[in-house]
């Protein structure tokens, strides 16, 4: 009997770590900027198992933020520059490709 509770609780848990990452549909980009407007930053996406870079666009809403090192940081001051490198997170749960999370390095 105690096997079987065992086993249970395992299989309850697991269930539930698995229906917390399906309903979060977060991916994140990482790449170098292209160009950034204000209301976008193009990106060229590297993919580094296809050894290729695909330029795309994300959108910037009032509710994207952005970090540069660990300190938030408002979009205009982030002051994106083109070849910076880049990581970008989108909710796939949201309407469009809006950028949720943008994170940059600390500038020297």
């Amino acid at each position: 009997m105690n096997k079987h509770a065992t086993a249970l609780l395992i299989t309850a848990v697991a269930f539930i770590f698995s229906a917390v990452s399906v309903a979060a549909h977060e991916e994140t980009y990482k790449g170098t900027v292209m160009t950034v407007d204000a209301a976008a930053v193009r990106v060229k996406v590297i993919d580094d198992a296809a050894k290729k870079e695909t330029p795309t666009t994300f959108g910037v809403t009032a509710k994207t933020k952005v970090f540069r090192g660990d300190k938030a940081v408002s979009f205009t001051d982030a002051h994106m520059q083109k070849d910076e490198r880049i990581a970008v997170m989108i909710n796939h749960d949201e309407a469009g490709h809006n950028a949720t999370v943008i994170r940059l390095a600390v500038q020297k």
